[in-house]
């Protein structure tokens, strides 16, 4: 019995360690004078270009640590990107960004946070095992799916993924192969957010919406192949 109590108290500390300080980042924007309000594209742009020569490195740290504090909206900081640093580096810069504050994100929840998620019973069980499970076998397939759709939500998926088996090694690479597609619309919309009415902002736009469509194109393909499999004569 002292055994268990002793295991299970790092395990209270780390999610306490956890939550107390995603509390203290929340307070320090309530009781100070930074203001969420004033996290704007223009902004950001204003703050980053005062650092001349070291605005990338400004820009990309922020961006990482802006997982971590997650009360500054990730699309800002993604928009930002493109309108200090222009398309492709702006590309270049915001992929770097995500992909960092990503991995602090997942190591975060999987050394603070998953070995208190082990001592739930239904997490061992039934369909979340079969679930956990076969993260651990195909993450890199389901973190790259998860990033390629803009559906899921950025912050929800970076800790989602480290509260569950998925493996590191799986979880970085899919990361940022995963989300190129929509760091590069987003330094598109970035970079024309002074002139809205280009065709670039448009074009930029159109791909959005498209990649929106793809859950449901894959939801068609899927049920192709179902129906196909059950028809008379299909092996």
């Amino acid at each position: 019995m002292e055994e268990v109590t002793k295991s299970k108290k790092p395990n209270f500390f780390k999610l306490g360690f956890l939550v107390l300080f995603v509390v203290g980042i929340i307070l320090i924007f309530r009781l100070t004078p930074l203001s969420v309000s004033d996290f704007k594209p223009t902004n950001v742009k204003n703050f980053i270009l005062r650092f001349g020569s070291w605005a990338p490195v400004v820009f990309v740290s922020v961006y990482s640590l802006r997982a971590v504090i997650l009360v500054l909206p990730v699309g800002v900081m993604s928009l930002a990107g493109g309108l200090v640093f222009g398309k492709w580096l702006g590309t270049i810069y915001i992929l770097m960004g995500a992909t960092l504050g990503s991995c602090i994100s997942f190591l975060m929840a999987r050394y603070l946070g998953r070995s208190f998620m082990e001592n739930f019973k239904w997490l061992h069980k039934g369909r979340v095992k079969s679930f956990d499970e076969s993260v651990e076998k195909h993450g890199l397939k389901v973190i790259l799916f998860l990033r390629l759709i803009p559906l899921f939500q950025y912050d929800a998926v970076n800790f989602g993924s480290g509260l569950s088996k998925m493996r590191f090694r799986d979880y970085a690479p899919g990361t940022l192969v995963g989300m190129i597609p929509g760091g590069f619309i987003n330094a598109l919309l970035g970079s024309s957010l002074e002139n809205i009415v280009s065709t670039q902002f448009f074009v930029a736009l159109g791909i959005f919406f498209l990649l929106m469509f793809v859950p449901v194109i894959y939801k068609k393909v899927q049920r192709g192949r179902k129906k196909k499999a059950t028809m008379p004569g299909v092996s």
